[in-house]
C-alpha cells in the first residue's frame, strides 16, 4: 500500500466536524498511527477478530514478600497498637515530607480524617458545609453525622467537579467550610476555590482522598486547604486496607486533629490525661507497616502511570472528537488511576459515548461511555431524608429553614435537566496503565478501529 504523507496534523487540520470516520477510512490509519491497527478491519461486537484477547493487569492490591516482612515485624513486636510502636508516627514524617505538608496525622480512614478536620474546625448543628453533589457518601456522612447541613453546588459539565463559579452564591451566614472534593486523581478548580474563601474568611478542608499526588502549579493538592484528607482504603491508588492521613500547615489545628484521632490525648505529651475531645480513630501498626511498604511501590508505580498516560492521552487527541478531559491549569497533574476523554458525538456520527465504548470493549479493552463516576449524585440519597427527618436536626434548624433545604436540592447539571456538553469516555488507569507501552498502543488501536469503523455502528 502506497504510504500516505499526510501528517497526523494536517490530518486534524484539514478534518471538519462529522468526519472522523469517514476521513480516518479515506487516509488509511497507518498515516496516522504507524501501522497500528494490523488486525481485521471488522469490528468484534460485529463478528470480526479483537484487538486484544490477552486482559489488561486488573490484580489489586499488589504486595510481595516486602509487605510480608513489614507484617511480621509488626506482629512480632507484640507492638500492635501505635501507642506503643513507632510505625504509625515514622510514617506520618515521611509522608507529610513527601507531600510538601509541615504536618501530617494518621487515622484509620479517609473518612475519620475529614470527620476530625470538620469537629476541629467546630462544625455543628446549626452549621452549613459547601461540597458536591457528585461524590462518594463518605464526604456528606461527616457534614450530616455533626448535624451540619451539607450545601450543594452543581457540578461543571466538563469535568464533573464542583463548579467553583457557583460556590460564592451559596454562601451565608451559617456557611462554616467550604469542602471540595478532588476525584478519581483530578484537581477541581482549587485555586479558585481558595481566592473566594479566602475572600470571605471560611476554611477550606480538602477532600483528596483519591488524589495522592495530584497536583496544581507544582503543589499537591491536600495541601491548599486549612486541612486536607487522604484515604488508603484498598480501592485507593496508595493502600493499606484502610486507613488516613490528615495534612495542614496550622500547627494548633493539626495538634487538635492529632489528638482528636487519638481520644483526645495531648500529641506534645505535655498535659496529662485527655485534655482535649476526641474518639479513637488510630491507625493500627499493622496498617503502617503495609503503608510503608506500599509507599515506596506507589512512587514506582505513579511514574509508571505518568508515563503511560501521557503517552495515551497525545496518541488519542490526535482523533477528532476525542480530547483530554478538562484542566483548571495547565499545570496540572492528574493521577491517571482514572483516566478520562471528551467524546464529542457529533465527530462520529451521532453515536453515544455509551455504544463506542461497548464496541472498544469488544476489542478487549475495559472502558466505559457516558457515566458518571457517582451516578445521580448524593443530593438523592435516602440517608440525607433520614437525617433530615430526625430529632436531631428538626432541634438544630428550624422546619422552615429545612423546607427551603429541601427546595434547594435541584442541580441543572448533576440532574442532567441542562445537558452539559461533550460525553465522557473513561478507564480505570490504577491497574491497567501499569503495563506496557504494547498495552498503550493496544488501547489506540482498538479505539482507533472503533473511529474508522464509526458508519457500521449507526
Amino acid at each position: 500500500m502506497k504510504k500516505s504523507s499526510l501528517t497526523r496534523r494536517s490530518f486534524i487540520r484539514k478534518t471538519s466536524a462529522g468526519l472522523a470516520g469517514a476521513a480516518l477510512a479515506a487516509t488509511g490509519v497507518s498515516s496516522l498511527y504507524g501501522n497500528i491497527v494490523k488486525k481485521t478491519n471488522k469490528l468484534a461486537l460485529l463478528g470480526g477478530a479483537a484487538v486484544r484477547t490477552k486482559p489488561f493487569p486488573s490484580t489489586w492490591p499488589i504486595f510481595d514478600e516486602n509487605e510480608e516482612k513489614a507484617l511480621l515485624k509488626a506482629l512480632h513486636s507484640r507492638n500492635w497498637c501505635c501507642l506503643r510502636g513507632n510505625a504509625v508516627y515514622d510514617f506520618e514524617k515521611v509522608f507529610a515530607e513527601a507531600m510538601g505538608a509541615p504536618y501530617c496525622a494518621l487515622s484509620n480512614g479517609g473518612t475519620t480524617a475529614l470527620n476530625a478536620s470538620l469537629h476541629c474546625l467546630g462544625v455543628g448543628p446549626g452549621d452549613e458545609v459547601i461540597t458536591t453533589p457528585h461524590t462518594f457518601i463518605a464526604t456528606i456522612n461527616v457534614i450530616t453525622n455533626a448535624h451540619a447541613l451539607p450545601v450543594f453546588v452543581d457540578v461543571d459539565g466538563d469535568t464533573g467537579s464542583i463548579n467553583a463559579d457557583l460556590i460564592e452564591d451559596a454562601i451565608t451566614e451559617h456557611t462554616k467550610v467550604i469542602l471540595p472534593v478532588h476525584l478519581a486523581g483530578y484537581p477541581v478548580d482549587i485555586e479558585k476555590v481558595m481566592a473566594i474563601a479566602n475572600k470571605h474568611n471560611i476554611p477550606v478542608v480538602e477532600d483528596a482522598c483519591q488524589s495522592v499526588f495530584a497536583e496544581v502549579n507544582n503543589k499537591k493538592v491536600g495541601t491548599f486547604g486549612v486541612t486536607g484528607c487522604i484515604s488508603f482504603q484498598e480501592w485507593k491508588s496508595l493502600v493499606s486496607g484502610e486507613g488516613g492521613a490528615i495534612l495542614g500547615s496550622d500547627e494548633d489545628l493539626m495538634w487538635r486533629c492529632a489528638a482528636f484521632v487519638n481520644n483526645g490525648r495531648d500529641p506534645k505529651k505535655s498535659k496529662r490525661g485527655y485534655p482535649y475531645p476526641g474518639s479513637n480513630h488510630r491507625m493500627t501498626e499493622f496498617q503502617a507497616a503495609i503503608l510503608t511498604e506500599q509507599f515506596k511501590r506507589f512512587k514506582k508505580q505513579d511514574k509508571t502511570r505518568q508515563r503511560n498516560g501521557k503517552y495515551l492521552e497525545k496518541q488519542l487527541q490526535e482523533i477528532p472528537g476525542i480530547k483530554p478531559r478538562k484542566r483548571y491549569s495547565e499545570r496540572t497533574r492528574i493521577t491517571y488511576i482514572s483516566f478520562e476523554l471528551d467524546y464529542d458525538k457529533k465527530y462520529f456520527k451521532n453515536v453515544p459515548a455509551s455504544k463506542f465504548a461497548e464496541a472498544v470493549r469488544a476489542e478487549g479493552v475495559p472502558i466505559s461511555g457516558g457515566k458518571r463516576r457517582y451516578g445521580g449524585g448524593c443530593h438523592k440519597e435516602g440517608m440525607l431524608e433520614e437525617h433530615l427527618n430526625s430529632d436531631a436536626f428538626g432541634a438544630s434548624f428550624s422546619k422552615a429553614r429545612l423546607k427551603k433545604y429541601r427546595e434547594s436540592l435541584h442541580f441543572p447539571v448533576m440532574d442532567n435537566i441542562r445537558p452539559s456538553g461533550k460525553e465522557k469516555l473513561s478507564m480505570e488507569g490504577k491497574t491497567a496503565f501499569l503495563g506496557r507501552k504494547k498495552d498503550m498502543d493496544d488501547i489506540v488501536e482498538a479505539v482507533v478501529k472503533v473511529a474508522k469503523n464509526i458508519d457500521k455502528l449507526t
